[in-house]
């Protein structure tokens, strides 16, 4: 199952999907559904769950405090997001 990790900033998810990918991973850079942005659009890091502590770690490590972390519930016509 895929989550998202919705950041301040845009330029926050750029320096978060750098860093990783130095570190040899490779995450999407996707909107930010618009139910779960709050006060406009954004961009939000899409990743595999299995590597939610990975994600959580180098947020600490970079200082770019995630927002929120959603789980991606697929729907048939639509996905739900469920905060973890």
């Amino acid at each position: 199952m895929d989550c998202i990790a919705v950041f301040k900033t845009s330029n926050y998810v750029y320096k978060m999907e750098s860093a990783l990918k130095k570190k040899g991973y490779k995450f999407e850079i996707v909107p930010t559904p618009c139910h779960v942005a709050r006060g406009g659009c954004s961009l939000c890091l899409k990743f595999p769950e299995e590597y939610l502590s990975i994600v959580r770690l180098e947020a600490i490590s970079c200082n770019t405090p995630v927002r929120a972390i959603f789980r991606i519930i697929p729907g048939e016509a639509r996905n739900r997001h469920e905060r973890i």
